[in-house]
């Protein structure tokens, strides 16, 4: 799967959250900072959850998974936990219901929107 954060987000926002990426790779792993940003670069391109989830997003079924093996076709993500990772979602088409789903599980899906607010926040912060 391979995304465009810039047509989720807008090229400046986009931008921002992958410099960020890139400096808490290079924080955390010590990694040069030209081989973080080129990992931060990959790893957000292919829609890597671990990076990309946090909350004001909405996830859509990948084309090539049934829909018998997901939890619903689009999900909406209100917050994101640790230890293990995971996610507080809801069924984008009906929210009155919150999950708590490992992170893995939007490996099943790609991101198609992502409240521009809460991603700039989001950026901030990292």
């Amino acid at each position: 799967m391979t995304i465009r954060l810039d047509q989720v987000l807008g090229a400046e926002r986009a931008a921002t959250l992958i410099r960020h990426a890139a400096d808490e790779l290079t924080r955390q792993d010590h990694l040069d900072p030209r081989i973080a940003l080129h990992l931060a670069c990959e790893r957000l391109a292919d829609g890597d959850p671990l990076l990309l989830a946090h909350p004001g997003q909405t996830w859509l079924l990948r084309d090539d998974v049934d829909i018998d093996d997901a939890p619903a076709r689009r999900l909406a993500v209100h917050a994101r936990l640790t230890c293990p990772p995971r996610v507080l979602v809801s069924d984008a088409d009906q929210p009155e219901e919150i999950d708590e789903l490992l992170l893995e599980v939007l490996d099943l899906y790609e991101i198609t929107a992502w409240t521009t607010e809460l991603a700039a926040q989001q950026g901030e912060q990292r």
